[in-house]
């Protein structure tokens, strides 16, 4: 998978029936778990370990797990919205509902970070995360991700923006 893949059908989890911390990242890792190939039990401890050193909370309502992970051998990546919103330790105390995951391969550090930060960009905006809570179904969520632009054409975060052209 290149970063830039944006292909979500695959990867969305809508409305989960998620109550705390445990059972979203349980969910979370199960999915992974299939797609991966690695057990579900090292995935979680990758994620809770990433946890202790601070939540990945971002707040708006948004957080994002993160691990590298030694035996992956190309990153994944999991889209998951919650029936209502939970405990994530997040700045604002907001309540999180919606959660994109990130596992990376750990021999491919260097690009790690550089990569997570285009892949959250979308969820910075309000419109996305509103649009996405209220998405009932994967076509529903595929239809409010469709209508932002994928990362590569999103306006680097150092050029100036003038309406919607990027200079």
């Amino acid at each position: 998978m290149q970063i830039d893949d944006f292909h979500w059908q695959q990867e969305l989890i809508i409305k989960a029936p998620c109550f705390d911390r445990r059972s979203v990242l349980h969910t979370i890792t199960e999915d992974l778990s299939e797609r991966t190939g690695i057990e579900v039990r090292n995935l979680i401890e990758a994620l809770q370990a990433r946890e202790t050193l601070g939540s990945t909370g971002f707040g708006g309502g948004f957080a994002l797990p993160h691990a590298l992970v030694p035996a992956l051998r190309s990153p994944a990546k999991v889209l998951m919205t919650l029936r209502s919103g939970i405990d994530f330790l997040s700045p604002d105390d907001r309540p999180v509902d919606i959660f994109l995951a990130v596992l990376w391969p750990k021999n491919e550090h260097q690009r790690f970070l550089p990569a997570l930060a285009k892949l959250c960009r979308p969820f910075r905006s309000s419109r996305v995360l509103d649009g996405l809570r209220g998405a009932q179904s994967r076509t529903e969520a595929m239809m409010v991700l469709q209508m932002f632009p994928s990362p590569e054409r999103l306006p680097s975060l150092n050029r100036e923006v003038v309406g919607e052209k990027a200079i």
